[in-house]
């Protein structure tokens, strides 16, 4: 018997006495004695197979590569874009700065606005050349996000 199938046969062996345990009228003491008997063979098991280093390799939250970096800077300016233009708009309704100005400042935002969605119909579906990386700041309010 080879050492990976000894360790699987404790652990299922272990873990059907456990299950039996369950079943069985047994007295409350006792059966705490026996599932504590059985962890035994249960850690045993699982550092056999190597469970535990299983489990525990997690990606690296911190860093992660970025597959459309040129379309995600895209979108950033766009979304910069479209809180300038919630300002524009704030401020002319409180007429805060003369309107003619913020009048043109609306048409330039708008004439950006389209450059910027016609670089972004280009971007769309085209992988990033240099692997651009997420730093730990983007992934937090990435994560926050959602």
């Amino acid at each position: 018997m080879s050492i990976k199938l000894r360790h699987v046969v404790v652990l299922f062996a272990a873990l059907l006495l456990g299950a039996a345990a369950m079943y069985i009228e047994l007295d409350p003491w006792l059966r705490m004695a026996l599932a504590g008997f059985l962890l035994l063979p249960i850690i045993y098991a699982a550092d056999g197979l190597g469970i535990a280093q299983l489990l525990n390799v997690l990606p690296d939250r911190r860093e992660r590569n970025r597959r459309f970096g040129v379309l995600r800077f895209e979108v950033m300016q766009l979304l910069d874009l479209v809180r300038r233009l919630n300002w524009l708009t704030v401020d002319l309704d409180r007429k805060v700065r003369p309107e003619e100005d913020v009048r043109a400042e609306i048409v330039v935002a708008e004439k950006r606005l389209d450059e910027i969605l016609a670089e972004i119909r280009k971007a769309a579906g085209r992988r990033s050349s240099d692997g651009e990386v997420a730093t730990e700041e983007e992934v937090a309010l990435e994560s926050d996000r959602v």
